[in-house]
């Protein structure tokens, strides 16, 4: 029908779209493409932007330190560093691992110091894993100024795939007590 192509345009959070006209280059009068703006391009093409550094300092306080590990290895994979990640979730799989084997095995059960030291535990990792990425990620968004944080909801899957690997690790050294 028309020549032009949709354009989106930013509005906020709501998109808009405007047609632009363009030169009939398609035989089938097909010539419809879409135009961004440049502050989206990187998350229509596939490239979602990190989540801002406070949430994985949230999701490691309510799902645990793998889970908040997670979701930073996820935001450094999407500004571009893999062996950060990598070495983010190694070591904090290492640590986790140090520090459950004498929490489960050495401290008993009914302890009422267990809780205590389950919460220290969750509030370093409130307070860790932002401190690590916060750097990254303000260079990261002096680099991509136009380009939103995404929402934050949607780290919640990466924290319970952590939440239940961090059961996971706590099983397998509670299998071997025995």
């Amino acid at each position: 029908m028309y020549n032009r192509p949709a354009r989106l345009v930013d509005r906020g959070s709501n998109f808009g779209v405007r047609r632009v006209p363009v030169a009939d280059t398609n035989l089938e009068g097909g010539s419809q493409r879409l135009e961004t703006a440049r502050a989206i391009e990187t998350v229509l093409a596939g490239n979602k932007p990190p989540w801002r550094p406070k949430v994985a300092g949230y999701v490691a306080l309510f799902l645990g330190p793998i889970a908040g590990a997670f979701v930073v290895a996820v935001s450094f994979r999407k500004m571009g560093q893999p062996q950060k990640a990598q070495q983010t979730v190694f070591y904090t799989l290492l640590l986790c691992i140090a520090f459950l084997i004498p929490f489960l095995l050495g401290i008993p059960a009914d302890a009422p110091i267990k809780k205590i030291i389950l919460l220290a535990v969750e509030g370093a990792g409130y307070s860790v894993f932002p401190s690590i990425i916060r750097q990254d990620y303000v260079k990261w968004k002096a680099l991509n100024p136009g380009v939103k944080p995404r929402n934050d909801y949607a780290s919640i899957g990466w924290g319970v795939l952590g939440a239940l690997t961090y059961f996971a690790i706590a099983a397998l050294i509670l299998a071997f007590r025995r």
